[in-house]
């Protein structure tokens, strides 16, 4: 979509906004969420400036389908033919092939968002940045009068007699004939019929590759000193059929382009979408695929970022090689691996952690950032099922882009939103044939994004949601309902229901094998996964105990009795002899030799003063443990245990492995760096009824900017550094701490900003809560921070 550049509003725009009720004033305001960013537009007029501008405009139009976008581009190609007070709707209707009630009808999202609307007189407006030239992606080039304004009376007049037009020595009445010759289409079309040879053949090339092209329009000279020779081009040219563009192309204007068209030309309108095509699923179907969908999710999340840390390529990806051995390791599909890594980075399960820096004239090599578990994880595994699955479903719902496309996209959230938009307004019991058909009705849905691009990313996206539960059989079940609406509780219901088929039990067989016939619950995955490692996961998955795996389970702190009651609870049947022979032998053996895990050693030939520093207080964060009579362990490496000793008074050194002292310059201690943030959520939301009210109630209120030196005689106070740094900065409206006494005396830090003059009050925006307010001059005083 074209736009012209943040133009100021016309008053057009600011007069609809003014003649709107409440309700419809909210409808714009709740289509248009940008346009109540703090500070919150105090009138209407500053609300028409700030939806007028292209920041705001770009993202409202992404939202249109097709016919509101094709509405505008007719709106746009009136504009250019001469319509620039507003476009009669049947106009607009003839273009498009239409008529005008299917027109007005289409119009409905346009008005909500304050794109375009009916004025009094039935002329669509639209705001002056709508107010582009979107018709040239239908082949069509810039319109002739900006080129034909430029040429002098002289110039105008051998074009007209070129033409057969009547001239006229007023510049203007001359210019105006023309553009009516060259609007007309079938004097356009004569002129080309009586054409020299080459004309029309050159013309129609234009007309069926685009507007332009690399061709000289000038005269041509066969020799040296003969005549000029016409050539189809620079006759063309003269008569303006052609002009020349500033990058030295030659280009058909828009009115030739037309011409030459034929009268039956139209604009492309489709104000329905386009027919599904479609076959019936079973929801019973759906609801099983995407249940055993949901539950493979959680699985594959746990079993990955249990399996955490991992090294982050110096580009700051995740590298093929451990792609594809957590693939091997879990027995999930490279698509499952890459989503499920999103979806934990997304939701903070996993925190990409920058190493701390190196130490001066290191030469040790500096260890790449890693990807890590977080504290959030820990969190999450004491969850539900059902509360874990909605934490990554709203973590996948906000991904800003797509997973499984290899390709950078700044709308992959909107799309991915659009699927299972698509995909919910199906008649129940239906799904769509293949993603072709889907991508076909998206592309009706979103016409401002490149279509290769849209299609590519409504696969990818339609394959992330059967990843995760959402979609099975190109259907959608209650999951999908559930987050297109944004219920909260029948999301809830939703996910508490897929995680209902869950299978809790495991047939356990006497080769220490484990068989989960089905999708595990979580807390089933989890039992096995402490004490047995996984074999095979799919429709049905497998864990195997060895004495490794029941070793690693007594070393978590579980015990024998208790793993076999845990175990016994969720067995088909009773545990086999050989799985409890084989827990109770290696917990006989268990703990039979200890490891102590120390950083340092505290070596010395006085007992005394080595059980002195074990019990001194200052030295409790070492850790001290007393091992034997002449050695003592520490938690803190060597160099922190040494600067403990020393600053407790004492005056230990440093051995080496032999026990000879060490010399050397001690090693700074370096502070960690902080985690990289990985998500921000999203901000709040104002009330747009309450917003719509306060705007139609302050619409007739002149504004009250304040002028310079306005203060200077209003503001008490002495004439130091800060009084004035205040004043000038209320004066150019910049954000500014002040001090305010409020009415029970107490003084209070206020950032304000966008100052307006009520008498010896100020109405300003303060920061905090967020909103305007009077403040009273006398009370104001600078204030810092």
């Amino acid at each position: 979509m074209q736009y012209l550049e943040n133009p100021e509003p016309d008053e057009d725009l600011i007069n609809w906004l003014s003649g709107l009720d409440e309700p419809r004033l909210a409808q714009v305001l709740t289509n248009r969420p940008d346009a109540l960013a703090a500070p919150w537009p105090r009138r209407l007029a500053d609300l028409a400036r700030r939806l007028s501008t292209r920041d705001s405009v770009a993202p409202a139009t992404r939202e249109l389908t097709a016919p509101g976008l094709q509405i505008l581009c007719a709106v746009q190609l009136c504009g250019a033919l001469g319509e620039v007070n507003g476009v009669p709707l049947a106009k607009v209707a003839a273009w498009l092939g239409s008529s005008a009630v299917d027109v007005g009808l289409a119009m409905g999202p346009l008005t909500a968002r304050g794109l375009a609307w009916l004025d009094a007189n039935n002329l669509i407006q639209v705001p002056a940045t709508m107010k582009g030239h979107s018709y040239v992606q239908h082949g069509l080039g810039d319109p002739l009068a900006p080129p034909l304004s430029r040429l002098n009376i002289h110039q105008l007049d051998e074009i007209a007699r070129r033409l057969g037009v009547s001239s006229d020595s007023r510049r203007q009445v001359l210019l105006d004939d023309l553009m009516e010759f060259f609007r007309n289409g079938a004097r356009v079309r004569d002129l080309v019929a009586d054409a020299p040879p080459g004309v029309a053949e050159l013309l129609s090339e234009f007309v069926a590759d685009g507007p332009d092209r690399k061709l000289d329009l000038n005269y041509v000279r066969a020799y040296r000193n003969a005549p000029v020779t016409e050539t189809p081009s620079s006759w063309a040219a003269a008569r303006c059929l052609l002009v020349g563009g500033y990058d030295g192309n030659a280009q058909m204007p828009l009115e030739i382009g037309l011409a030459l068209r034929g009268e039956d030309f139209r604009l492309p309108f489709t104000p329905q979408p386009p027919a599904m095509r479609i076959a019936p699923v079973s929801p019973e179907r759906v609801s099983a695929e995407t249940a055993a969908a949901a539950l493979r999710l959680l699985d594959r999340v746990t079993t990955v970022v249990e399996s955490a840390p991992f090294p982050l390529l110096k580009t700051g990806g995740i590298g093929k090689s451990l792609i594809k051995k957590l693939t091997k390791d879990t027995g999930a599909t490279t698509e499952e691996i890459l989503l499920v890594l999103e979806l934990a980075l997304e939701a903070e399960l996993l925190l990409a952690e920058e190493p701390p820096p190196p130490a001066p004239r290191s030469r040790k090599p500096v260890p790449p950032p890693m990807i890590v578990p977080t504290a959030e994880f820990t969190r999450w595994r004491g969850e539900s099922s059902a509360a874990q699955l909605r934490e990554l479903l709203d973590a996948w719902w906000r991904l800003p882009g797509t997973v499984l496309d290899d390709e950078p996209s700044n709308v992959g959230d909107e799309v991915r939103h659009l699927t299972v938009r698509m995909l919910a307004e199906l008649e129940p019991g239906t799904g769509v044939i293949d993603d072709e058909t889907l991508g076909d009705l998206s592309v009706w849905h979103a016409p401002t994004v490149d279509e290769d691009t849209l299609r590519v990313l409504v696969t990818s996206s339609l394959a992330e949601a059967t990843l995760v539960g959402v979609a099975a059989s190109n259907a959608v079940g209650d999951l999908g309902h559930a987050l297109v609406s944004g219920d909260v509780d029948a999301l809830r219901k939703a996910t508490e229901e897929l995680v209902a088929g869950a299978v809790a039990t495991a047939l356990f067989g006497t080769d220490l094998t484990a068989i989960v016939t089905g999708p595990p619950s979580t807390e089933l995955a989890t039992l096995l996964d402490r004490v047995a490692d996984r074999e095979t996961q799919g429709s049905a998955s497998t864990w195997r105990f060895s004495p490794a795996t029941v070793r690693r389970a007594l070393d978590n702190g579980e015990t024998p009795e208790g793993l076999i009651d845990e175990l016994g609870s969720v067995a088909r049947g009773e545990l086999p002899q050989p799985l409890t022979y084989l827990i109770n032998d290696i917990s006989r053996r268990h703990g039979e030799v200890g490891v102590i895990d120390v950083r340092s050693v505290i070596v010395g030939d006085n007992p005394g003063l080595l059980a002195e520093i074990a019990a001194h207080r200052k030295l409790l964060k070492l850790g001290v443990a007393l091992v034997a009579p002449s050695v003592l362990t520490s938690s803190a490496d060597a160099v922190t245990t040494l600067a403990a000793l020393r600053d407790a008074g004492y005056a230990p050194v440093q051995r080496g492995s032999d026990g000879a002292v060490v010399v050397r310059a001690e090693k700074p201690v370096v502070a960690a760096v902080e985690p990289l943030a990985i998500a921000a959520r999203p901000g709040v939301v104002e009330d747009p009824i309450e917003h719509a009210a306060r705007l139609l109630r302050e619409s007739d209120s002149a504004p009250r900017p304040l002028k310079r030196g306005a203060l200077m005689n209003l503001m008490p106070g002495n004439r130091s550094g800060n009084w004035m740094r205040l004043i000038w900065q209320l004066e150019t409206g910049f954000p500014v701490w002040v001090t305010y006494e409020e009415d029970d005396g107490t003084k209070r830090k206020l950032l304000v900003s966008s100052p307006e003059l009520h008498g010896e009050t100020l109405d300003v925006w303060c920061d905090e809560p967020g909103g305007y307010r009077r403040l009273e001059l006398s009370r104001i005083s600078p204030g810092g921070d």
